[in-house]
């Protein structure tokens, strides 16, 4: 059996070890945000045969990660998959990739059906095209700006530890002004950032923030996956001020990731509107990830 207990700060730091030993780009791998949803769910992380494996316990239902790191994938896939049957919950492992999909088949022929699933799929964009949004294409991302730059008094700060409490402030805020049908989930999300908050500077984390009239409006922070790519996690803009969300988007990308050529910015999770949103920005292309549900 794994030895599973919730994660903590101290777990970061191996795990992270295990990520450069195999690095990943899709978004579920990155140990910030691992850590901050560990706020909101039931999520357990143990050392298997060298790799590390993540699970989420939702009720009845169980979710794990692939296994991860530079140990003994198949024992350590095996071990996930005896537990998952032992326990009778169906369960599913999320998040592989195609390398890991073909690991998980030549370890159990046929025995589930793996999938591609769109609505994990991550966006990912050139730096370039965020910073420099040129051609037709970007016209309306633009204009939204240029209006932004004319009607506010604005600056832009890099996240440090004294400025996170007003960042927080404006998504107790921004939760107040946008209650709708996704509520629960909306309340879900601000406890995740603010575990990501606390321990922002351990975690590794990487932000910016915008002000109009010395308020903050706007922020967004992530983490670096690989060499080439940063992950943007979360990112809050009042939708009553114009240009808020383009602006804080090109401000940080320009200012905080002049060293990566890609910038991750995780799934749509089937939400029309945010699947809108975010090819409305044209990826460069999609970390495409697989699944198997296990009963």
């Amino acid at each position: 059996m794994l030895d599973w207990h919730p994660i903590t700060l101290d777990d970061c730091d191996w795990m992270r070890q295990k990520l450069r030993e195999e690095p990943r780009e899709e978004c579920e791998y990155g140990i910030a945000n691992i850590f901050a949803y560990s706020a909101a769910i039931d999520l357990f992380v143990a050392d298997n045969h060298g790799c590390f494996v993540t699970k989420c316990i939702f009720g009845d239902y169980n979710a794990y990660c692939f296994p991860i790191g530079g140990g003994n994938k198949d024992a350590a896939i095996r071990d996930v998959i005896a537990e998952i049957r032992g326990s009778g919950i169906e369960s599913e492992i999320y998040g592989m990739n195609e390398t890991d999909a073909a690991i998980l088949e030549a370890a159990f022929p046929g025995a589930f059906q793996i999938q591609k699933e769109r609505d994990s799929f991550d966006y990912v964009y050139l730096r370039d095209d965020l910073v420099n949004l040129a051609g037709k294409k970007y016209q309306s991302k633009r204009n939204h700006i240029s209006f932004f730059e004319r009607n506010c008094r604005w600056s832009y700060e890099t996240i440090t530890r004294e400025t996170i409490p007003a960042c927080i402030a404006m998504s107790e805020e921004w939760l107040r002004e946008n209650t709708n049908e996704f509520q629960d989930d909306l309340e879900q999300e601000l406890v995740i950032i603010k575990k990501a908050f606390s321990a922002y500077e351990a975690l590794g984390c990487v932000g910016g923030l915008l002000r109009v009239d010395g308020v903050v409006v706007a922020y967004t922070f992530g983490e670096k996956l690989t060499d080439d790519m940063f992950c943007v996690h979360f990112e809050k803009a009042f939708s009553s001020i114009r240009g808020a969300y383009p602006m804080i988007n090109k401000q940080f990308v320009l200012h905080e990731l002049g060293d990566y050529r890609y910038i991750n910015r995780e799934d749509d999770v089937g939400h029309d509107n945010l699947r809108k949103a975010k090819e409305s920005y044209h990826p460069a292309l999609f970390v495409e990830k697989y699944e198997t549900r296990i009963n």
